[in-house]
């Protein structure tokens, strides 16, 4: 799941990781939740940052449907709510951490989870017009010690494909994996309350 993240990195550095002109208007600050304003890196209609809302929400699903921050891999080629993003509107969200509270155990002290060579991670994601959310996928076993799924994360060989609307449907699903514990680091933070505020359709 990912419901919490945190980019930490100024446009100027977005701009250096990701080889494209800083996001317009972006400033780092807090925790991104539900309905924030984020940087995504989109390839249509040229590859360029734009500032979207945390929470997709397609255009023929109404101002009251709820938006949903996670995308399941398992079901995106087929769930209307993101069929259409998953074919045409891919996207690069980049992170310098994702935050999660066990599900199970009494210690529900936060979790950060970041690379451990402390760089900016990708990950997949879907965007509709002004809304985006964040793939998730099986958690590797790092993760699933946390909780029961993890964000797609995607190694920087892999963003090109990802982004591209003529990479073929078993290509997409490869990109889509478990990234290896080994390339992961987390720690504890002070505990919050916190829950998931939503779950993918």
């Amino acid at each position: 799941m990912c419901s919490r993240y945190r980019v930490d990195a100024t446009g100027r550095e977005l701009a250096a990781r990701f080889g494209v002109p800083p996001p317009p208007g972006w400033e780092p600050g807090d925790e991104l939740a539900l309905g924030s304003m984020a940087p995504v890196l989109i390839a249509a209609p040229a590859k360029r940052f734009s500032l979207l809302r945390f929470g997709l929400r397609p255009g023929w699903a109404g101002e009251d449907a709820k938006p949903m921050l996670n995308a399941r891999a398992e079901s995106l080629a087929v769930k209307p709510y993101f069929r259409d993003a998953y074919r045409r509107r891919r996207c690069l969200v980049p992170a310098a951490a994702w935050l999660e509270t066990p599900k199970r155990g009494a210690d529900k002290s936060v979790r950060r989870l970041t690379l451990a060579d402390g760089g900016l991670l990708a990950f997949a994601g879907l965007w509709e017009p002004g809304t985006f959310a964040v793939v998730t996928v099986e958690p590797n076993p790092l993760v699933r010690a946390i909780h029961d799924r993890m964000p797609a994360i995607l190694a920087p060989g892999d963003e090109a494909a990802w982004l591209d609307e003529r990479t073929p449907p078993e290509r997409l699903a490869e990109l889509l994996r478990p990234f290896p514990s080994e390339r992961l680091a987390c720690r504890h933070e002070a505990p919050q309350p916190q829950g998931d505020l939503f779950g993918a359709v």
